[in-house]
């Protein structure tokens, strides 16, 4: 079972990642978990890092610790886990909040970049890691242009962000590197979500992992669906805009905990 927390509030959210410092907005009106996916965190190491195996720990979250219908909000990884809750476990989740997510899963990860920090996690040496965390490309350029976590100052700060990068197993990026086709199952879980769906992300050009094309999936697939997306910004919408992205989910949440949508809470 992966690795959760309780926030404060009422009714429930589910909310993987840290969300930016931003998970702690919402749980002054909503009771809000947290939880580290499978070989993230304090959660456990384990032998498969599938994305369906880390869908799963989503579901099994939302089943055996949140246990009542809530809204996912999602990033990335935490965002397919989303859509997998949605279309096997929809009456659980009345709304969806998927920021950036990966509808074309599964690129290999470049060894050149990412080995060095498999290779440092093996080693255990401290100094190893950290450099090695230093010298990685962030997913998105920073607010000023920085490039690598080594330049960013504040919360994606290298010695920051190391709190993170030194708790992930070695074999998810094993596996990362190796790469995986995820669009079939990413496929199978959006012809089968009807819920509300809020979509955020930035631009293409920036990093964002939500194209045109994927764009395009999502409202052929989604019958409910809003399409927020922030100029200026490519993946980490809610760490380098904060404020717009509260402003963007406040309204959503609202709309799905009314009872003719959140059923059964």
């Amino acid at each position: 079972m992966p690795r959760a927390r309780t926030l404060k509030g009422d009714p429930k959210i589910a909310y993987y990642d840290s969300g930016g410092g931003v998970a702690g907005e919402p749980a002054v009106g909503y009771r809000v978990i947290a939880f580290d996916q499978r070989g993230h965190g304090k959660s456990g190491r384990a032998s498969d890092y599938s994305v369906r195996a880390l869908a799963d720990d989503t579901r099994r979250v939302l089943r055996d610790v949140v246990r009542v219908p809530a809204v996912i909000v999602g990033h990335w990884l935490g965002a397919l886990g989303a859509l997998a809750s949605a279309a096997e476990a929809g009456e659980l989740v009345p709304g969806l909040v998927l920021e950036d997510p990966p509808l074309a899963y599964g690129q290999p990860w470049p060894r050149e970049t990412y080995g060095p920090l498999r290779d440092a996690l093996v080693s255990g040496d401290p100094a190893l890691v950290r450099k090695a965390v230093e010298k990685l490309p962030l997913p998105s350029p920073g607010p000023r242009g920085e490039r690598t976590y080594g330049e960013m100052r504040g919360f994606y700060a290298s010695e920051r962000v190391l709190t993170y990068f030194r708790d992930v197993d070695p074999a998810f990026i094993d596996q990362r590197m190796a790469g995986e086709d995820a669009r079939p199952v990413v496929d199978s879980w959006l012809e089968r979500v009807r819920c509300p769906v809020l979509a955020i992300a930035g631009e293409g050009r920036l990093g964002s992992a939500l194209d045109d094309n994927s764009e395009w999936r999502l409202k052929k697939a989604v019958r409910d669906l809003t399409v927020k997306r922030f100029p200026g910004t490519g993946h980490l919408i809610h760490g380098y805009r904060p404020e717009p992205f509260l402003e963007a989910l406040e309204p959503f949440l609202r709309r799905v905990r009314a009872p003719e949508v959140a059923t059964g809470r």
